[in-house]
């Protein structure tokens, strides 16, 4: 492919890389939890540097993960090696102590499909949240979280057979549980279990997306010597209060062409189509962590009953009409917030599309990040996908909010 045709999914993965970071080192206070802090907090960084091996299986959630590849063979086991660096939050935000004191950083791994050299040599960049469950003397009971990008894929132009990568980018998102034991003098053993789904957002077809399932052990050093202190401080009643959230999103759409009137270059850069949409939320903020709503969204969907032709040996995309492409949809909607920055879950339902060949089912899921970067704007990164599994394309968003 070359650099024209890949700067939409470059840029892309630019953004991405920035947002993901923003976020994960935000230190923002609470809107509603401006609370003077006793000066009797250790003000030093405490950094843990770890080091994790995984063993797992490769998910069968496609037919090229199931055998339908190079070798003819399933591919079905994997293994990686992983480095992070971490920071431990000591309470000096109120967010940080009703999440139990969090750990957050950064860590890169390398990973290898046991007998599928033909997917390259992925390596992920990354930003990590540990949020602890359970804590005894010298114990931790983890939730943790990771999202980044994975380059150097084998990707779909190598392998024709390969449906689940369509380039060599992808998203990385992980997440699963561990048990931490941290020794006085600093040693740091870890075991757990981990979950992975790497996929480009369909910014690049074939897309059908790989799944990961492993245990995972760690060994590490922390670099604090004196036992951890936390500063605790009273938490006040939270006022409950309500919102509507007007936003805007766009989003960009890779399409392979299928025919063999072309040659297989132009086959693979396919062409792309666009997506645009508004949605009005009503919410219900109940307590520091959680806020529930219902909304409403219309958008134009330019792959709906589209077409693609060929002029000159080149693909010539004709998108959707502005009625053909209306698409009106309900959705619920949760927000788990940490400080400034929320997940966002938004399981939708279509009320009105136009009918076409290959029309996606009649539910879609939205997940994403948002961050407020005002009081009242936000901007956010959601995923839409149908069947749980299969992505639609990125929502690049950006929402006012109407307090109540």
């Amino acid at each position: 492919m070359d650099k024209i045709q890949n700067r939409p999914v470059i840029l892309t993965y630019l953004f991405l890389i920035a947002f993901v970071f923003f976020n994960t080192i935000t230190n923002s206070n609470l809107n509603a939890a401006k609370i003077n802090l006793a000066d009797s907090v250790n003000k030093k960084k405490n950094l843990t540097l770890m080091a994790f091996y995984q063993l797992g299986w490769v998910m069968p959630t496609n037919t090229f993960v199931k055998g339908n590849n190079i070798n003819q063979k399933p591919i079905n086991a994997f293994r990686t090696a992983s480095l992070q660096l971490s920071v431990q939050t000591k309470g000096e935000k109120l967010w940080q102590q009703l999440y139990n004191y969090p750990m957050f950083g950064a860590g890169i791994n390398t990973i290898r499909f046991i007998n599928a050299p033909f997917l390259g040599k992925p390596v992920s960049a990354y930003s990590t949240l540990s949020v602890p469950l359970l804590r005894w003397k010298n114990f931790s009971f983890y939730s943790d979280f990771g999202l980044g990008l994975t380059f150097n894929w084998g990707s779909y132009r190598e392998d024709k057979y390969n449906i689940a990568i369509g380039t060599g980018q992808t998203l990385y998102f992980n997440e699963g549980f561990s048990l931490e034991y941290k020794s006085r003098d600093g040693l740091v053993i870890n075991a757990g279990t981990s979950f992975t789904h790497f996929s480009n957002g369909s910014l690049k077809v074939p897309n059908r997306g790989i799944n990961t399932f492993s245990p995972k052990i760690g060994l590490g050093y922390d670099f604090v010597e004196s036992p951890q202190q936390f500063k605790y401080q009273a938490v006040p009643e939270y006022q409950k209060h309500s919102e509507f959230c007007f936003s805007f999103f766009a989003a960009l759409r890779n399409e392979y062409y299928y025919d063999s009137d072309v040659d297989s270059i132009t086959k693979y850069k396919g062409v792309y189509y666009t997506a645009y949409g508004i949605s009005a939320t009503f919410n219900r903020q109940i307590s520091y962590k959680s806020k529930f709503g219902i909304g409403i969204m219309a958008d134009y969907w330019g792959l709906a009953n589209s077409d693609i032709s060929v002029e000159d040996g080149k693909l010539i995309a004709h998108p959707a009409s502005l009625r053909d492409g209306l698409e009106l949809s309900i959705f619920p909607s949760y927000e788990l917030i940490i400080s400034r920055l929320s997940l966002v879950l938004q399981p939708g339902f279509y009320l009105y599309r136009t009918k076409y060949p290959y029309r996606t089912p009649s539910a879609y899921q939205r997940i994403g990040l948002k961050y407020n970067i005002l009081d009242n704007i936000s901007i956010a990164v959601n995923m839409r996908v149908h069947s749980f599994s299969i992505a639609d394309y990125l929502e690049w968003t950006i929402g006012y909010r109407l307090p109540l």
